[in-house]
């Protein structure tokens, strides 16, 4: 051990990488988490033992010389007698057993003593020779059953091979017994799928216990079917089909009315918990392992505070069962649950609390469990904990400690021992980089050298495992020490190592961690055509996994802006500056496909935002061609890197182009953040931000105005990027006006997602409703206030002959507007309510008079399943709307909304205004829009009129009045 971080004659020189996806890193900065073994299957009990005639049928094996005693000779699993196979004869297995003709039933209960007192060694040799005893007796159902359990106790010592071995040979003997549909062959399967799901194959596992629930089922064994199910859910977790392991968690624990994680998403807080008294009434270890999963993966698809009820329930009742071990993995969820509510914790208090409250169940879970390996989780989970924190001296204490169990490379061969040393590594590299924070020098770290030994030891063994994930981290995060280092050629070489493991068959969800590796690398290397090139396949392998972009994989999980964002965006800055390199040498082709890539790519992170916004795969992608959108419109995609601006310019029937602005990252969002806090209130006059505004449009459209004004382009429809997302685009100010007064405005989170369809085709239409009153005694309303001016702006629509009523206040319901909407069949919704966005779904919602409409909501609410509908939505506006106070990110709600509403568009506002101004503006809107019918004005040059209304009218032509006002989506 060493005083310093490294004693290397070489300076430690850190580059400013973002972090690399680490193993465990879960998504709302959530602990490490060591990979969580399906449940045991338990010992398959023997049929009725053999009769005294059977018995005499077994020949005593040969004697070896010397003293023998209990367990001193061989006995000989020969293919002979299990029944030959060609398998079996290439099986080589010898096992201790007892001297003597023994009863095989005597060997079997000795051995189930044994194995339930952690004796698996001394197990092993008297499974082996009940499975031979009963072989000998012509007993084939009871040897296998004695080899299942074979398998099993090899699984316990980590000797995959021989369990394979047994567990095949098991299931032969079973086949050739006709024993199809038996509890036995249940069982015997239950065992293999945790083999298969052990050594790295959930597939097969998953395909595996999905044939032992049918006989389960079709036997009415609901306690053995229940823990089936479990076991499905772990495969389906490591598979990243998150939906699909909830449904079988849900079925185990059997919830009324409840079957989706969606579906318990929109409980309350007390609807929950009176749905789980029968649950608590009458507990069971199932029941309470099953809380326990689905608490976990309630977590991870970020529901963290249902992840809390749930898993307070079980603590409730685990205590009950008396059995620690299941006490203990609740203490450590319960854990992980703390730790993300205290990283999404905004008030200090509170945040606190919740840090203790994590501390505390880590504590709990390493006192009360009678496994070393759930201890090791839980300080593993707790030292990264204290690494976030940067409490430095108490994570010095832990790492410390933890050294001489993590280096003892003479463990017993077992994932949760290779994950838990990879894990250990990891915490410590990101300690050393930690480069941009203050760290004591008089740190006591393992040597490069000792972390090195970890990870190399890591990688043998899982050779010797055969699970080729687990060696693909092993080698990529030593890759990734020696990157920070900046031992790059060596970096290169072990990354290398960890892609060939994996780039070649279905593990897309550490291929990209690992290219993007890669090309950080090549990089740095200044091989940038390489590094472009394993980019994209880092990008190509986020792509394959965008259903699942949100959550990959409880064991390789991620915080996306900071470890999935970067690989785009990374990708999209060498796109564009290897493009103005390439343009500059006259390579203007290849030139011209970096641009592309890099708006392709742009417009792949917007969904991908998105699909991480909801936590769920819910958007899919529809490559659209401008020509065909409108050939009277320019897409233009600022891309902020953190040296300059970049513009992309997308124009009908051209190729993209590239333009620059020298402004910082930093500069860009401060300026932006200026601005918004500004236009938020309307008391500093407009004049004295002209020239911000002025600024910003200099960045942004200067350098475009000669390539617009020549295609006479009439609408400029923005695909924003990062912060200037948080201000509306009319603002832009020229010099002379407003880019609003020479432009139709729109945001788009990218053509991909348009469904071009022209207002002008449709009979237009209204449902509306809203609130000009709040409930103060009814808590969904409180930090609200009155909207006295909705009635005015709802009768202003309706005396345009577009709606014949509204609802009101107390009619504003959520099932009155659901029906509305499904009977009218109208293609646009107008809701004058508070609406909240925030980069968080659980915050985003709109109001009705019985409560919020959450965005998961939205969907049903909007969305008829039944096909009564005559038109798809259109046009959803949402007049009163205002985004979080403090989130920089709060936009991507909006966006949100408007993808789930299922409209082609929305119109809502960026910060609340006065509903006087909203009210004359609507109104507008809506004379405008009945006009485009005869005009075929588009939706955003209906909406650039309403908004001129109120810049020529003195009273309200400050931006903060007509600004706010946005459409986003399909501007047509």
């Amino acid at each position: 051990m060493n005083k310093n971080i490294f004693n290397t004659s070489k300076k430690r020189k850190l580059r400013s990488f973002f972090l690399l996806v680490f193993l465990f890193i879960l998504a709302t900065a959530i602990p490490p988490v060591v990979a969580e073994v399906s449940s045991p299957p338990p010992i398959v009990e023997t049929k009725s033992p053999l009769n005294p005639r059977q018995f005499l049928q077994w020949r005593e094996p040969p004697q070896r010389t010397g003293s023998p005693s209990m367990g001193d000779f061989q006995l000989s699993l020969s293919p002979q007698t299990w029944g030959a196979t060609p398998r079996r004869r290439q099986a080589q297995g010898n096992a201790r057993g007892a001297r003597g003709a023994f009863n095989p039933s005597q060997l079997v209960q000795q051995a189930k003593e044994l194995y339930q007192a952690q004796k698996y060694e001394s197990a092993l040799p008297l499974w082996d020779a009940a499975a031979k005893g009963y072989s000998q007796a012509g007993d084939n159902v009871n040897s296998a059953i004695a080899l299942s359990n074979l398998s099993l106790t090899n699984q316990k010592l980590g000797r995959w091979d021989a369990a394979n071995v047994a567990i095949e040979s098991s299931l032969e003997l079973l086949d050739s017994q006709s024993e199809s549909n038996s509890t036995t062959l249940a069982r015997t399967l239950d065992i293999q799928g945790k083999l298969q799901r052990e050594t790295g194959k959930s597939a097969e596992a998953l395909e595996t216990w999905q044939q032992a629930a049918k006989i389960y089922q079709e036997n009415d064994n609901v306690t053995a079917l229940n823990q089936n199910n479990l076991n499905q859910a772990q495969a389906l977790r490591d598979l990243g089909l998150y939906p699909r392991a909830c449904k079988r968690i849900l079925s185990t624990l059997s919830i009324d009315n409840i079957s989706t994680c969606k579906q318990l998403n929109q409980l309350t807080e007390a609807q929950l918990q009176t749905k789980l008294k029968p649950i608590t009434s009458k507990p069971s270890l199932t029941k309470v392992s099953a809380l326990r999963n689905l608490g976990n993966l309630l977590l991870i698809i970020g529901q963290p505070k249902q992840s809390e009820q749930i898993l307070a329930t079980s603590l409730t009742v685990a205590p009950k069962l008396d059995s620690p071990q299941e006490l203990s993995l609740t203490y450590l969820r319960v854990g992980n649950t703390y730790q993300a509510l205290a990283f999404g914790e905004e008030v200090r208090s509170q945040r606190r609390q919740y840090e203790q409250q994590a501390l505390d169940a880590y504590n709990q879970a390493v006192e009360r469990s009678p496994s070393p390996t759930i201890k090791l989780k839980a300080q593993l989970n707790q030292l990264d904990f204290l690494i976030q924190k940067e409490e430095w001296s108490e994570a010095e204490s832990l790492w410390m400690s933890l050294y001489p169990q993590v280096a003892n490379f003479n463990l017993s061969l077992d994932r949760d021992n290779i994950y838990a040393n990879i894990n250990y590594a990891q915490n410590l590299i990101k300690v050393l980089a930690q480069e941009d924070r203050t760290i004591p020098n008089s740190l006591q770290l393992p040597t490069k050298a000792e972390i090195e030994q970890i990870l190399v030891n890591a990688t043998k063994q899982a050779q010797t495992l055969g699970d080729r994930r687990i060696e693909a981290h092993a080698w990529g995060t030593l890759g990734r020490l020696d990157e920070i280092t900046s031992e790059y050629p060596a970096a290169e070489t072990y990354t290398k190592k960890a892609l060939n493991l994996v780039s070649n068959y279905d593990a897309s969800d550490i291929a990209y961690q690992y290219f993007w590796q890669l090309g950080r690398i090549q990089k740095e290397q200044d091989n940038i055509p390489k590094a472009i090139a394993s980019y994209t396949k880092a990008y190509d392998a986020l792509q394959s996994l965008r259903s699942d972009i949100a959550t990959i994989n409880p064991e390789v999980q991620f915080n996306f802006r900071d470890e999935v964002e970067p690989v785009y965006r990374e990708l999209v800055e060498l796109d564009v500056k290897y493009a103005q390199t390439l343009e500059k040498s006259g390579n203007k082709s290849e030139s011209k496909a970096r641009l592309i890539q890099a708006r392709d790519v742009v417009e792949s992170l917007q969904l991908a935002q998105l699909n991480n916004f909801f936590r769920e795969a819910c958007i899919d992608a529809n490559p659209q061609i401008i020509d065909a959108i409108d050939p009277q419109a320019a897409v233009v995609y600022p891309i902020i890197l953190q040296d300059q601006l970049e513009i992309i310019l997308s124009l009908p029937n051209k190729e993209p182009s590239l333009y620059q602005s020298s402004v910082s990252q930093a500069e860009l969002e401060a300026k932006v953040k200026n601005i918004k806090d500004n236009l938020e209130t309307a008391i500093i006059p407009a004049e004295s931000f002209l020239p911000q505004y002025q600024e910003v449009y200099d960045w942004i459209v200067r350098p475009l105005e000669t390539e617009l004004s020549k295609n006479k382009v009439k609408t400029i429809a923005f695909v924003l990027d990062g912060a200037l997302r948080n201000i509306p685009m009319s603002i832009l100010h020229d010099g002379k006006q407003y880019l609003v007064e020479k432009y139709a405005l729109a945001l788009t989170p990218g053509l991909q997602l348009l469904d071009p369809k022209p207002l002008t085709a449709l009979q237009l239409d209204a449902v509306t409703g809203g609130i000009s009153e709040i409930r103060t005694d009814f808590p969904p309303h409180q930090k609200f206030g009155d909207l006295p001016k909705v009635p005015e702006e709802l009768a202003t629509i309706q005396q345009t002959g577009l709606t014949k009523s509204s609802l009101l206040n107390s009619q504003f319901t959520k099932q009155a507007l659901k029906q509305n909407i499904v009977a009218s069949g109208s293609p646009i919704v107008h809701l004058a309510t508070h609406a909240n966005f925030s980069s968080k779904a659980e915050e985003t919602f709109i109001l009705s008079w019985d409560g919020q409409i959450n965005i998961k909501e939205l969907d049903d609410l909007l969305r008829d399943e039944t096909f009564n509908r005559k038109n798809d939505i259109e046009l959803l506006v949402l007049s009163a709307c205002e985004t979080a106070s403090g989130d920089p990110r709060a936009t991507l709600g909006l966006a949100g909304v408007a993808v789930q509403a299922g409209a082609r568009s929305t119109l809502a506002t960026l910060w609340s205004v006065v509903d006087e101004s909203t009210a004359q503006l609507m109104g507008e809107f809506y004379r405008q829009l009945q006009k485009s019918t005869t005009t075929e004005a588009n939706k955003a040059e209906v909406l650039r009129q309403a908004q001129l209304t109120l810049i020529k009218n003195q009273k309200f032509n400050h931006p903060h009045f007509w600004a706010p006002f946005i459409l986003v989506g399909n501007w047509q």
